[in-house]
């Protein structure tokens, strides 16, 4: 079950713990089933309480970042920790993903 809540035009997802190849699929496919079959693209995923990431799971968030921009939204990232930020720097993607320092800053820009 995912854990989200609305504010304003988004659908926001505090992740926590780990997403990984154990849950990585699950989380795809819940995440799809959800919103975006159901037309909700403006999806932040609020990544403030996620200890780790692994290939899986930043293959689901590029996954799910095409699947909202070809349903015409967008999938915002916010709230990385310092490890978070030097893996997306490392795989380069924080050029190619909407990336916000904490969800207050996403929603006030919004």
């Amino acid at each position: 079950m995912l854990n989200f809540r609305e504010e304003g035009d988004w659908i926001i997802i505090s992740l926590e713990g780990e997403l990984d190849m154990s849950n990585a699929n699950e989380f795809k496919n819940e995440l799809i089933d959800e919103f975006v079959s159901k037309g909700k693209v403006a999806i932040a995923l609020d990544l403030s309480n996620l200890e780790y990431i692994d290939s899986s799971g930043l293959g689901v968030i590029v996954s799910v970042h095409k699947r909202c921009k070809l349903n015409g939204g967008r999938l915002a990232i916010c709230g990385m920790n310092d490890t978070l930020n030097r893996l997306f720097k490392l795989t380069s993607l924080d050029k190619a993903l909407n990336i916000y320092p904490d969800l207050q800053t996403l929603l006030s820009k919004g």
